[in-house]
């Protein structure tokens, strides 16, 4: 062989393994969306829990694009929920339900596309619907796993510099609200903005470094609480108190790790004002009925709950809630759209598309 050709074999050697670095390099930075909380964000973690808490029977998914006839598709919604629409709206991968993943053969690249972790019924604090669900500590102990999975295979630097660039996106504290006993609204919201503090703090500490948070919801205006008010079907005027000094001290909250952590970025999404909106106008959104549920039976759709019937509304567009506390896929859409491309002061300090777009390099 002359010096000639083995020049050239040389430099085509060195550009494919310049190929490969790059190639693997850009898959471990890209975004991905790793998701916790609760039923708003599912994909079907409870099933494999055997929980008596899911939405994996009919008619829940019925307009899930793909659908078919009496079989369910783990969303509790009629249709997509808000994580689908991040998806599509964000051209990301669609993160797999982490406990659907046990028999996946190639898991590190499967964690490249994200995981969601959310779980239905769980809340911030691990007594809430203990035992139907994967409360908020559990799901970061499996995040943990998938972290320490990436560690092993990928290695510190490919690992970290793909967990600081994805996007970890949580919905949580709804469930924590729906369950308050009435101990006292200023204690017992301290007591979840404390439980939540450490567990924002250990997935920092695990790599995250964009955090998108999804606020609670005016949860007393959900068809099962407005129900309670069994004369005017009115919303809990209490429980939505709750809700909102939650979302302001879940503000502060992440303000203040913000300043603690120098490379942490956040978007924070007021859930409750945006929802509110929905509430208070919906004809500008195309609503006609926003306080019963267009699936279940009964006074507000609530007396026999969507699951255990087949009653349901024939145009599902029209109604704000899907069940007793679940939106339908048109308010999924809009919640999803707000959280991207939404603006103070319902989200802050940036929306979501400005939090993928914000490089950052981890100073870990």
């Amino acid at each position: 062989m002359d010096s000639s050709t083995s020049c050239i074999l040389l430099m085509l050697a060195s550009f494919c393994n310049m190929v490969c670095f790059f190639t693997t390099n850009a898959q471990s930075s890209s975004p991905a969306l790793f998701v916790f909380g609760a039923s708003m964000l599912d994909f079907g973690n409870n099933i494999y829990i055997n929980s008596t808490s899911n939405c994996s029977v009919p008619p829940y998914g019925i307009d899930y694009p793909g659908h078919f006839h009496r079989k369910a598709v783990s969303r509790c919604s009629n249709g997509r929920n808000i994580i689908d629409f991040l998806v599509e709206m964000l051209g990301v991968p669609s993160p797999k339900a982490y406990l659907s993943m046990s028999k996946t053969r190639n898991l590190p690249e499967e964690f490249l596309k994200g995981v969601n972790f959310a779980s239905c019924s769980a809340g911030i604090l691990r007594p809430t619907k203990e035992g139907f669900c994967i409360p908020m500590d559990s799901q970061i102990d499996y995040y943990s796993s998938v972290y320490g999975t990436l560690m092993e295979k990928k290695g510190f630097v490919q690992t970290q510099r793909f967990i600081s660039n994805s996007i970890f996106f949580i919905d949580i504290g709804n469930n924590d609200i729906l369950v308050y006993n009435g101990t006292g609204i200023s204690k017992y919201v301290s007591l979840l903005i404390s439980t939540l503090e450490g567990q924002l703090k250990r997935i920092y500490k695990l790599g995250a470094r964009k955090f998108a948070f999804m606020g609670t919801e005016p949860v007393g205006c959900w068809p099962t609480l407005r129900a309670m008010n069994k004369n005017t079907g009115d919303c809990d005027i209490e429980v939505n108190q709750l809700s909102v000094l939650f979302n302001e001290q879940a503000a502060v909250l992440l303000q203040k790790m913000q300043s603690e952590y120098a490379d942490m970025i956040y978007s924070f999404f007021d859930a409750y004002k945006e929802f509110n909106k929905y509430i208070n106008h919906p004809e500008t959104y195309g609503f006609e009925e926003v306080k019963a549920a267009c699936c279940g039976m009964g006074f507000l759709g609530v007396e026999i709950l969507c699951g255990a019937c087949d009653s349901y509304c024939s145009d599902r567009t029209k109604y704000l809630f899907w069940d007793s506390w679940h939106q339908t896929e048109v308010a999924a859409k809009l919640m999803a759209s707000a959280a991207i491309d939404g603006f103070p002061p319902i989200v802050f300090p940036i929306n979501v598309k400005q939090l993928i777009g914000n490089g950052l390099h981890s100073q870990i």
